[in-house]
């Protein structure tokens, strides 16, 4: 029976949940829900919980449930599931996962309720866990009895939060927009690096300023998870067409369970629309010359309506 492996596809952080991943399908396989877990625990605590592990084909699937940690990659949010032993293991929570069953079959469009428990020790360390429940697909037969096996894997993120004395610590460590636009809309990007030890999740504004320094508008950037060790790209958008003049933008917010506010950045542009007014002025100045070359007909004419208005009254 042959034997085809589907690599794990990581789509990314979902922006208000935390952060989540699936598996690209090709041709069938499982999907599980939801995609994100966020939980917080005590040292020594035991929490259980409940994943939905569905089939969407027509085939008999057999389900192995795994569990790997994960790391994020780039600045767009994307993750990478990892099982090496010789990683760095601070953030690591797949070995304290424990799952039941864990070995299922699933027949076509059915769905089945896992249990999954996570045991915090009681010398765990503060601060961010991180790992993923996986379902894999060890074998699949069509619903006639027969067909190739099949080998994928799908699941859910795990942000674990180990109370404590946790260190937040989020930085923004880039602030940019285009310095000069014709017209808007303006995009803004922020990047936020997490130095600390758990996920957070800053919050806040873009607030705009025009050249006296008067508020012009604020615009809510989207709250998206940072993992630590980690740098996020975000994004804010201005979209008003008709801008003129130099603009301060200046990042404000918080995060972390104590609202702690991040060190503000400030950054100017302008926006000035040269082709229009460009255009405008070039009319307003033919006029001008049109009416300079022929202003002694309109100094005549002028003098004929009067002069007519006169003898008229």
């Amino acid at each position: 029976m042959k034997k085809v492996i589907l690599g794990l596809v990581i789509l990314g952080w979902i922006s208000c949940a935390g952060i989540g991943f699936a598996q690209e399908n090709k041709g069938g396989g499982v999907t599980v829900s939801p995609v994100t877990f966020e939980l917080t625990a005590n040292p020594g605590d035991t929490i259980s919980n409940i994943i939905k592990v569905s089939n969407p084909t027509n085939n008999i699937l057999s389900i192995k449930m795994e569990t790997e940690d994960f790391k994020p990659v780039g600045e767009e949010g994307r993750v990478v599931t990892t099982s090496e032993e010789d990683e760095d293991t601070t953030y690591s929570l797949r070995k304290w996962i424990k799952m039941v069953p864990e070995e299922f079959t699933l027949e076509p469009y059915e769905q089945k309720l896992v249990d999954f428990l996570i045991e915090v020790p009681e010398n765990a360390e503060p601060g961010g866990k991180y790992g993923s429940i996986l379902a894999g697909v060890s074998g699949s037969l069509s619903s006639g009895g027969s067909g190739a096996a099949v080998s994928t894997k799908t699941g859910a993120l795990v942000l674990l939060m180990v109370s404590g004395d946790l260190n937040e610590k989020l930085i923004v460590s880039d602030f940019s927009a285009p310095s000069f636009q014709e017209y808007g809309p303006v995009p803004f990007e922020i990047k936020f690096e997490n130095m600390g030890t758990v996920h957070v999740r800053p919050r806040g504004f873009v607030v705009i300023t025009d050249l006296f320094g008067k508020k012009v508008t604020e615009l809510e950037f989207s709250q998206k998870n940072v993992i630590p060790e980690a740098i996020r790209k975000n994004e804010a958008n201005w979209n008003t067409k008709w801008l003129l003049g130099k603009y301060t933008a200046t990042v404000v917010g918080n995060y972390g369970t104590g609202n702690i506010p991040f060190e503000p950045r400030v950054i100017t542009f302008s926006v000035f629309p040269w082709k229009l007014i460009l255009g405008i002025l070039t009319v307003l100045l033919l006029i001008i010359i049109f009416f300079f070359k022929t202003r002694k007909r309109w100094r005549m004419a002028l003098k004929i309506l009067f002069k007519g208005e006169h003898h008229a009254s």
